[in-house]
């Protein structure tokens, strides 16, 4: 949402970001991105996780190319990931059945729907 009003000018931003016209500031509100809202007509990579809870996903880790595939359960707000039925692909090959996993967030390269 976007506010005109007649505000004082922050510390230093307009000397850096140009002239500061206070007729024409506004107040931008941004929610908080990890609450999955939208921030200025952009949909958040977080809301879109949580729309693919109990849906198969396909989950690319930071290890030599390795994919697991699986059933969603939860997600949460750091994309730290639990899924169920998951089965290792390694090098695009099949590989163990490992069940019921959890991963770090951080060490997620790529999050996809199974089509």
């Amino acid at each position: 949402m976007i506010f005109n009003e007649q505000v004082e000018e922050p510390f230093g931003f307009f000397s850096y970001f140009g002239s500061y016209e206070p007729q024409y500031a506004q107040t931008l509100i941004i929610l908080h991105p990890k609450l999955g809202q939208m921030v200025n007509g952009i949909v958040l990579p977080i809301k879109k996780v949580f729309a693919l809870v109990d849906s198969k996903i396909s989950v690319e880790i930071k290890d030599e190319g390795r994919k697991l595939q699986g059933r969603l359960v939860a997600v949460d707000e750091y994309l730290n990931i639990h899924m169920e039925e998951t089965i290792e692909f390694v090098d695009n090959q099949r590989g163990r059945s490992l069940g019921t996993v959890v991963i770090r967030g951080n060490n997620i390269l790529t999050i996809a729907p199974v089509i």
